[in-house]
Formats: C-alpha cells, structure tokens, sequence
C-alpha cells in the first residue's frame, strides 16, 4: 500500500480496529475513505447492542452522529481509546469481531 493506493479490505480494517481498541500498535494504510465511513457506522450501530451501560450506549450514539454528520477515521479511533471506557471499547470490539464474522458469511468457528 505505499505505492499511493488505498486499502479497500473491510476484513483488515475490521482486524485493526479490534487491535485498536486492544490497546495495540497497528500499520494503517490509507483506506478508502467511503469505506472507512461505512465500516466505522456499521461498528458504531452494532456496539450499542453489545454495550452494557447507558451512558456507553449514549457515547455510541454520538460517534454515530459525529460519523454521519462528519466522518470519523480508524485514525481518530486511536485517539478515543485513551479516553474512552472498557464498556465502549468492548462493545466496539465485540461489533467489530461480528462485523468480520458477517462478511465472512459465517464460516468462521471452532474445529
């Protein structure tokens, strides 16, 4: 990807931000930026299932509103993670993790 193309694998940036939200370093290419949007709402919505508080539910909520109304980046997603709890950042994995396991028309499991 440092040829100046953009990463358009919804499956790597759904890895990265289950890392992200780890804790862990991650590469990040350049996404494709109508892609990065999608994928990010996408986690958003499904997080607030998984979530266990109201007031995670509420921060989610406004990362959806941010996303619509702005954008958001898997960048910035770096940034949050310092500041936000570990109920909205499991619940952000956990959407992530199901988000792959969709894509990946469920063929994903145990042996």
């Amino acid at each position: 990807m440092d040829n100046g193309e953009v990463n358009r694998d919804p499956i790597y940036m759904l890895a990265a931000l289950i890392e992200i939200y780890r804790g862990m370093n991650v590469y990040l290419p350049e996404f494709d930026p109508l892609m990065e949007k999608k994928i990010l709402r996408d986690v958003f919505s499904a997080a607030i299932s998984f979530a266990r508080h109201d007031e995670s539910r509420h921060v989610l909520s406004e990362e959806i509103y941010r996303n619509v109304n702005g954008g958001s980046s898997v960048r910035e997603q770096i940034e949050l993670t310092r500041d936000q709890t570990p109920d909205v950042l499991n619940a952000k994995m956990v959407a992530a993790a199901h988000l792959i396991n969709t894509l990946e028309g469920n063929k994903l499991g145990f042996s």
